[in-house]
């Protein structure tokens, strides 16, 4: 069992943010301990929406007493996600260097959730250059989709060649990409470089109604790594998962991560194909 701190937003309703990542990660077997960047009713899209980002002082005094307390000790990985100011940024990257320094070998992931196609970026436009300047720097493991690797990279993605090249241009020890262009136009690449090496899974493109598809691709990428997976089979499981929990989500608004967890949560994970690419 591994320890992660998880910093992201979270909602009374629904299966995004923190509210789906700390669910997958302790259902994978670790110990979560989850900071909300802001508490929302539910995910935009639906009729009614109230909520708030929290103010990064109470964030920050809530982790300084865990601190005090002795839980933030051993602390095997971070995690963040959603990032509502520049603010809440700094906010974690004062303690990702904190929690680095008690604990060396806690392994950093970064999902910057900036944006996405058509929409472009859908965050503060400063809350996205403090995602890219100070977290995805930091970042031991980072999982763009196509377009926030494109926008974090400043190089166009418009096949798997460009996608390898930006990945390899964010200087990370391993960048894992979702939803990158493919040999097929039905098709989407799901991508690892890691050591100059790169390997895709592919995937049919599907129409998804609902939400969380990257924080349930990071958290369930992370818990496979912590328990002992290499990162291509990482991969894979993961990639495994998503489709199957995109296939039983169809026609939801809301990811379908309870009735299917004991498919995505087993011991013995399913996988899919895996293809090494020249890097």
């Amino acid at each position: 069992m591994a320890k992660v701190l998880s910093i992201s937003s979270q909602v009374i309703c629904g299966h995004v943010g923190n509210s789906a990542a700390a669910f997958v990660l302790q259902r994978m077997g670790h110990d979560v301990l989850a900071a909300p960047t802001i508490i929302l009713s539910n995910r935009p899209g639906y009729k009614a929406i109230a909520g708030e980002p929290t103010d990064p002082a109470k964030l920050d005094a809530m982790l300084r007493a865990a601190l005090a307390n002795g839980a933030l000790e051993g602390i095997d990985a971070v995690l963040t996600g959603y990032m509502p100011t520049p603010e809440h940024a700094e906010f974690c990257r004062t303690w990702i260097e904190t929690i680095k320094a008690k604990s060396p070998g806690c392994v950093t992931l970064c999902d910057p959730i900036v944006g996405d196609e058509p929409s472009g970026v859908y965050v503060r436009e400063d809350a996205a250059r403090a995602v890219r300047d100070r977290l995805v720097p930091l970042a031991d493991i980072v999982t763009p989709n196509a377009f926030e690797l494109g926008w974090l990279s400043g190089r166009p993605v418009a096949d798997l060649a460009d996608a390898i090249a930006a990945a390899k241009a964010l200087r990370r020890p391993t960048v894992v990409a979702t939803s990158a262009p493919a040999t097929a136009p039905c098709m989407l690449s799901n991508l690892c470089v890691e050591r100059g090496e790169a390997v895709a899974t592919q995937s049919p493109k599907k129409i998804v109604q609902a939400h969380g598809t990257g924080d349930f691709f990071a958290a369930i990428f992370l818990a496979h790594r912590l328990n002992g997976l290499a990162s291509p089979a990482a991969l894979r499981a993961a990639v495994a998962a998503i489709d199957f929990v995109l296939e039983r989500s169809a026609g939801r608004s809301e990811l379908a991560l309870i009735d299917t967890q004991d498919v995505w949560a087993a011991k013995a994970p399913a996988l899919v194909p895996l293809a090494p690419l020249m890097a």
